[in-house]
This record gives C-alpha cells, structure tokens and sequence, in this order.
C-alpha cells in the first residue's frame, strides 16, 4: 500500500546515517491499538518506543518530559479529536493516526502544526514505520484521501465545514451536557455515549433530559436541529 509523502526527500547513504534512532512515544486511548503499534514500531531498529500513554492532554503534557522526536497520536472522532494536539514547531512532531479523513478535521490538524496524518485502513507496517521517520524530518506523509481531499480544496477553493460549533450562551448547558450533545449530534447511541464517557446509560438519559428541559425539546431530532441552529426553540416566540 503506497502513502504519499509531501515532498518525501530521499534517505542519506547508509554510511551517513550513523546511529539514528527516532525517539518515539505511543499516545493511543485503545491500550489494544497501543500495545500493537508499539509492536510494529520497535521491530525497526531506527525507532526507539521512550514511552506511551493515553490520548487525552495530561498524558501527553507528561509525555513531553521523555523529550521524543515524534509523538504518534491517535485520534477518535467520537471524542474532542485536536484539543490535545501539543503546540508546535517548540514540541515534537506529530503524527495523527485517525479513524476519518474529513477535511474539516484534517485541516485542523495541520493548522495546528502535525506534520503527518494517516487514516486507519489506509497503510500497512511498512509505510506506518516510513512515516515515523519522515515526521521526524518534519516532511509530511499523508494518507491518499487526506491528500485527495487537500488538493479538491484548493481546486475548488472551498473551505471545509467545521464540525458542529458550541451551543450559545443562552442554551446555558454545563460541559458534560455540552460533550453529550456533540455526541448526539453525530448520531451516537446512549449506549455509545456511556462507553465513549465511561458512565452508565442511567447517567447518560439523566443528562439528555435535562439537556431536552433546558433546549425546549421533546426528542433527538429537536434537539439536534435547535443546536446547529436550523431552528428556534419556542421559548424565543414568547411574548
């Protein structure tokens, strides 16, 4: 399977290559998918595995103490995907594996500073480990829809959609019903929403009540039109 690298600059001759090892730390929220992409990683002797932890920002705030030269960043769209992205270029280099190449997020995350975004499904071992060491190198690697998707946006000059904004003041929910709601907007379960929260479905339908009693709502579909706006809650015709 061939990913794209943009530029991708040729290797230096072996002779100049010297003792290169990529220091490299695992931040995964599935201890699965991480214990098997450290698997893969450490199985080239140019990458050393210093560390892995979750995704969330207190990991990786504490991964930056090991001092890597990559950060390889699992991303899932079900949860807030780029608000642990660390800052750059003063952090390591990033490279997002993700579960999407929506256009929104991927031109998010470049804004942002990662240097290489591959899409789950779309590389194999190899182009995973060649990846590692051209984000390294600060020379991005992109998945082939990423780069599909970046070059229709410039020919056609359209700006991607932004995901779902924030509800308005006035809905005056408290964070966790506004994470609730984001997640209902895309279509989630209760049950998935528990999962995705780590908290009981009796917990999760507590909150979509209240969320329907503070947005004047009486079911999903409500719900969710009053929160992107397509339509007004009937508090706003009162007299």
């Amino acid at each position: 399977m061939t990913l794209y690298s943009v530029p991708k600059a040729p290797d230096p001759p072996r002779e100049e290559r010297g003792p290169l090892r990529v220091r490299t730390h695992i931040a995964e929220g599935n201890l699965v998918m991480r214990r098997g992409l450290r698997g893969l990683l450490e199985a080239n002797a140019r990458i050393s595995i210093v560390g892995e932890t979750g995704a969330d920002a207190d990991a990786l705030r504490n991964a930056g103490r090991l001092s890597p030269d990559v950060i390889v960043l699992g991303l899932d769209s079900r949860h807030r995907p780029l608000e642990q992205v660390p800052p750059a270029p003063e952090g390591p280099a990033v490279l997002v594996l993700a579960d999407t190449d929506d256009s929104y997020q991927v031109h998010h995350a470049l804004r942002l500073g990662v240097t290489s975004y591959l899409v789950h499904g779309q590389f194999d071992a190899d182009d995973l480990v060649d990846a590692v060491l051209s984000t390294a190198r600060r020379q991005p690697w992109l998945s082939p829809s990423v780069l599909a998707g970046i070059v229709e946006s410039f020919q056609t000059g359209a700006r991607p959609a932004p995901a779902p904004s924030a509800p308005r003041a006035d809905h005056r929910l408290s964070r966790r019903e506004t994470e609730l709601m984001e997640l209902i907007v895309l279509g989630r379960t209760n049950r998935e929403i528990a999962q995705t929260l780590y908290i009981s479905e009796k917990t999760v339908k507590n909150h979509v009540n209240h969320i329907y009693t503070k947005l004047s709502a009486r079911n999903r579909a409500e719900v969710i039109a009053l929160w992107l706006g397509l339509r007004s809650g009937p508090d706003r015709f009162a007299a």
